[in-house]
């Protein structure tokens, strides 16, 4: 399942593939971030209660305008994605996404970008309601 956020100089797209037959990290989350014309794609490796404890945080700022949610991979580049409340209705994102190619290369993106709360709404509890039983 794909959940997207959008605002106008922003975008977010996570795709999580989860595999719940092995250990931790068990799940595959693909990122795809679109800020002020700067974009990557990427795969983090998260478990999936992480991931759902991500998307109970994310629903608390929604509705509490405080607070931080974050997603980061426990291993590798330790990549990630987080929100935080101002208390005034505007939610601030930052992260940090890696990707290096099978010749070596690596491209980095290092974002930081701010949204209305109302753009998180229908993103934060599809996320919610898909995910908290691994909570």
């Amino acid at each position: 399942m794909e959940y997207q956020l959008n605002d106008k100089n922003f975008s977010l797209t996570l795709v999580p593939n989860i595999f719940e037959e092995t250990c931790y990290p068990n799940t595959l989350l693909d990122v795809t971030v679109q800020s002020d014309g700067f974009s990557a794609n990427t795969t983090m490796d998260i478990d999936i209660k992480e991931f759902a404890k991500f998307a109970f945080d994310l629903t608390h700022i929604y509705e509490t305008l405080s607070g931080e949610a974050r997603i980061e991979e426990p291993y590798g580049q330790h990549m990630y994605v987080s929100f935080m409340g101002n208390g005034r209705g505007h939610i601030a994102i930052k992260g940090y996404l890696n990707k290096g190619n099978h010749t070596g290369n690596e491209q980095t993106l290092e974002f930081q970008n701010d949204i209305d709360q109302t753009c998180l709404k229908n993103f934060c509890y599809s996320l919610l309601s898909n995910y908290k039983r691994y909570l």
